[in-house]
């Protein structure tokens, strides 16, 4: 029993050893790693806070040169004493400085009198002031050009002065830039931040706690502090040292007041060398304390679980076995359910095709049906058209004769008459062919496009002008250009075949008149075409759009001009209906989507 008892308390004494051990290297490991991170990330935050800063300032440092080249600038100190040259100064710099980003542009004369100020409108302007005193002024004036970073002498407000020298030989002033860092220091205030920026004298003059500004790490020697006073560097601030102290086991793991007593901070630098300023971050080090406190609990706590586990896993080994046994039997009625469905998805599959098959046969023989409408159109005005052709063709002939009659006689002017007549006949029988080449050709059933509604129609029109021409009907065209999204061919097709229903319409009318108008309101496009003629009656107007109905005698029309009409309409997302109109006759009226115009035009546009 003794035996027994001292065997259980070796195991317990393993045990303990195993947790304490396991939990003493989970607290070394979680310490360093979260070191590593802090590191890193404090890091990676004080160079992105270095590069901001270069950044804000390389944004804006071009400014004094871009102004010391401008003839503005230069004409105004030539003419120090030349309001209207100065005012106008001041204008533009405001300008210039609301539309970017500096806090202030200004202009300085020999004397360091500030001639002209973009904030020249505001109770702090500079202009008038003298800043003689401010280093940047006083290296501009030596060496072309000159930088500073102090508390404005005028508005009480930090920030960085970038100077160049305007004119040489002699030197007549100097332009300068002001830029401030507010909004840097309140976005590291707000995503509380501990980040602090010092000058090559180690005193900090950017921080995210007010309490650090000008404020040094180190006390100042005379030099330092004699500069500071004869350029007013700090507006006559005393510099006083930060208070801070080393804790740790590094030298940068420190506390500087403002912060929490118990609290400890890794240091970490950045550098931005052409400027000679080092940013400063402090990254809170109670996290990593928390990871070795976290880690500590979890390697316990895992060893602590690793016996437990072991019991475990041999119970879940003989559960393993039982559940393998109940998958194996799962698979198997899975399997013969999958077989179902597969061959039901095939099924369906093979179902979607054969109506995907018809579904295209059935575009292809309505895209066909089309085409037809469009050649039988044509076909039905051969005659006319034969005729329109025929006439130019007779007259360019007898053109021709009277030519060769006038040319031997020595004068020029009746043979260039002729040509000038033969041309516009040529053009016109050009105009009539191209149309019908236009209108005959055989569209794809692409994407619809932009499409000029009255372009269209002045096409359809030009085509039924013959056959209009004929039948003495004259035409009342009231349009507007208008855009919508489809087919112009098509959309010309349709067009012409609502107005040769209405020039048969008005065969035998007194007085026969067609009137084609378009309006555009509510974000659609209306066309309507209108004629004198008898009107429907109510029969016809209920089956108008089916296929075979016609009002034409036997053997005028198979009755699917309006049903080709119909779908071509409805493929463009319109619709079309018919009435009679109260004033008399027949009105027919296609609605489509209106669409903006094309910011560029391809081509220009002509009625030829």
């Amino acid at each position: 029993m003794r035996r027994q008892a001292v065997k259980y308390a070796l195991r317990g004494v393993l045990i303990a050893l195993a947790v304490a051990g396991s939990a003493t290297m989970a607290r070394a490991i979680w310490e360093t790693t979260a070191l590593d991170a802090a590191r890193a990330t404090g890091e990676t935050r004080a160079s992105l806070v270095a590069e901001a800063i270069s950044n804000a300032i390389g944004q804006n440092e071009h400014f004094p040169l871009v102004m010391a080249l401008d003839p503005d600038v230069q004409a105004a100190l030539a003419n120090p004493g030349d309001p209207v040259l100065a005012g106008f100064l001041n204008r533009k710099l405001e300008m210039i400085t609301a539309a970017s980003s500096p806090a202030a542009l200004y202009v300085m004369k020999r004397d360091g009198t500030t001639l002209s100020s973009s904030n020249w409108n505001s109770e702090d302007s500079f202009v008038g002031q003298n800043y003689s005193f401010r280093s940047y002024f006083t290296e501009a004036m030596a060496t072309g050009k000159g930088s500073y970073f102090g508390i404005g002498a005028t508005t009480g407000r930090a920030g960085y002065f970038v100077s160049r020298a305007v004119g040489a030989n002699p030197v007549l002033g100097v332009a300068i830039a002001k830029i401030e860092f507010y909004d840097l220091e309140a976005t590291w205030e707000r995503s509380s931040e501990h980040i602090m920026v010092a000058d090559s004298s180690g005193i900090v003059f950017l921080a995210s706690l007010p309490d650090w500004k000008y404020r040094t790490f180190e006390p100042l020697d005379e030099i330092a502090v004699t500069r500071i006073e004869q350029t007013r560097q700090f507006a006559g601030r005393a510099i006083e040292a930060l208070e801070l102290e080393q804790r740790g086991a590094g030298p940068d793991h420190i506390w500087i007041a403002g912060l929490p007593e118990n609290r400890t901070y890794l240091r970490q630098t950045a550098a931005i060398p052409e400027l000679g300023w080092t940013v400063l971050q402090l990254s809170d080090l109670q996290g990593v304390a928390d990871a070795g406190r976290d880690g500590m609990v979890i390697g316990g706590t895992g060893a602590a679980l690793l016996v437990a586990i072991l019991f475990y896993l041999a119970q879940r080994q003989h559960s393993y076995r039982t559940e393998r046994r109940a998958r194996e039997e799962l698979e198997i009625r899975v399997a013969e359910r999958t077989s179902e469905l597969s061959e039901a998805n095939a099924m369906l599959h093979q179902e979607v095709e054969e109506r995907r098959r018809a579904e295209q046969e059935l575009r292809a023989t309505q895209h066909d049906l089309v085409q037809a409408g469009k050649l039988a159109a044509l076909g039905q005005m051969s005659a006319a058209i034969a005729h329109e052709i025929n006439q130019p063709l007779t007259a360019m002939r007898t053109y021709i004769a009277t030519t060769r009659i006038f040319a031997p006689l020595g004068d020029p002017q009746p043979v260039l008459d002729n040509l000038d007549k033969v041309d516009g006949l040529a053009q016109r029988m050009g105009r009539i062919t191209s149309h019908l080449k236009s209108f005959a050709r055989k569209e794809g059933m692409g994407a619809p496009e932009l499409v000029s509604v009255d372009w269209a129609i002045l096409r359809a029109v030009d085509l039924a002008e013959v056959q209009a021409r004929a039948l003495d009907v004259a035409f009342d065209v009231d349009i507007l250009p208008t855009w919508t999204m489809g087919n112009e061919v098509r959309l010309e097709q349709v067009i012409l075949n609502l107005v040769r229903n209405a020039l048969d319409a008005v065969a035998e009318t007194e007085m026969p008149c067609v009137r084609i108008a378009v309006v555009q309101e509510a974000g659609l496009v209306r066309i309507s075409v209108r004629d004198n003629g008898p009107g429907f009656t109510p029969e016809v107007l209920e089956t108008l759009f089916d296929p075979f109905v016609t009002t034409k005698p036997s053997g005028a029309g198979l009755g699917l001009g309006l049903t080709i009409s119909s779908e071509i309409v409805r493929d463009f997302g319109g619709t079309i209906s018919a009435r009679n109109h109260p004033q008399g006759g027949a009105e027919l009226t296609v609605e489509l989507k209106s669409e903006a115009a094309p910011a560029i035009k391809e081509g220009v546009r002509t009625n030829a």
